[in-house]
């Protein structure tokens, strides 16, 4: 067995997979990830092509399960398909399982060092492991391979950022990536650019409106902000991260109302409500805080109890204050983070 077929054997068996024989070769079922249960497979791909299409498809619908299994098909009939197995990586960080998605990254990466596909997904896993400086490397080798494409021009005088080219076969992900380690860092200015490069690799992309959104919203430029969340919902209004976000800036702008009706595209009203009212808690704002908290009790009120520990806050803190105290107001219970994503798109 080669080395790609014992990495499938191995992926197969920590995923719950069962082979028919000695090798991966035969394998029919594939282990759900959370059910304990398997998945049977009516019909069998007959080529690498096929099964690309039929995992395509799977992964569009949902079906991670008959993905998984149609991605490792193709490994079985062309384990140089280096493209599936950067699939079973995304796959497995998506559920979680951070080592199997690892193993396959480093596997692509030990066939094919230059891989911008797994270096871009090997960079965004340590990126969301709080692990900035291994995520910038393979980041920015994913960049600089994509870089090679382009023949240099003597006349570009340009150097750093402004001088990256990029089309449509462009790792979008490692740029955008490289953004929001600039945003993390306080370089708003860099991180726009990078965004900006994104943006023309994918011109309608609601990902990296959002991305651009975030980056003025931390900038304090929040006019911005706003019209490129705006635009972002004007691509594909069913982006929940950008919604989120958005619901975020109205609400720092005091446009509640608004917040709240943003909030709501992902979310129920009573946890919209608690959202609005968790960032009024931070800001300090107590009795509009405790308004937004008071309403989401009422909508919801004996199954909600994240308000009901928002409000217990809001009490205390103001005890505090009226005894000539000064209590912090951070870390009050929130329904989720506001985040930049980067999870895989779409093949």
């Amino acid at each position: 067995m080669n080395r790609i077929g014992l990495l499938l054997t191995m992926i197969a068996v920590l995923s719950g997979c069962q082979s028919m024989g000695p090798e991966l070769n035969g394998v029919r079922s594939v282990y759900s990830t959370g059910n304990s249960v398997l998945y049977q497979v009516q019909t069998q791909s007959n080529s690498p092509d096929q099964a690309m299409q039929v995992a395509a498809m799977a992964y569009q619908a949902g079906d991670l399960d008959q993905a998984l299994y149609q991605y490792l098909r193709v490994l079985e009939l062309a384990p140089e398909r280096y493209e599936a197995l950067v699939w079973v990586g995304r796959i497995h960080r998506e559920r979680g399982n951070n080592q199997l998605a690892e193993m396959a990254f480093n596997e692509v990466l030990a066939k094919a060092p230059d891989n911008p596909d797994a270096l871009t997904e090997l960079g965004l896993m340590n990126l969301s492991m709080r692990k900035y400086e291994q995520a910038k490397a393979l980041l920015s080798k994913a960049v600089a391979v994509d870089q090679k494409r382009f023949v240099k021009d003597p006349a570009n005088t340009q150097t750093g950022t402004a001088a990256l080219r990029v089309d449509n076969k462009s790792p979008l992900k490692a740029y955008n990536g490289l953004g929001v380690l600039a945003d993390l860092g306080d370089n708003f200015a860099e991180a726009q650019m990078y965004y900006r490069l994104a943006e023309l690799i994918e011109p309608r992309s609601a990902f990296v409106q959002n991305s651009l959104g975030y980056s003025y919203y931390m900038a304090g430029q929040w006019g911005e902000a706003e019209q490129h969340y705006k635009r972002g919902v004007s691509y594909d209004g069913t982006y929940k991260p950008l919604w989120r976000n958005y619901g975020l800036l109205l609400a720092r702008m005091a446009r509640y109302e608004e917040a709240v009706s943003a909030f709501e595209q992902v979310e129920k009203r009573a946890e919209a409500s608690n959202d609005v009212g968790y960032v009024c808690l931070v800001e300090g704002k107590l009795d509009i805080a405790e308004q937004f908290f008071r309403s989401a009790i009422e909508q919801s009120p004996g199954h909600y109890p994240v308000a009901w520990e928002n409000l217990n806050r809001v009490q205390q803190v103001r005890q505090i204050r009226q005894l000539g105290g000064n209590a912090p107001v951070a870390e009050p219970v929130a329904v989720g983070p506001v985040v930049q994503v980067t999870t895989a798109s779409a093949p």
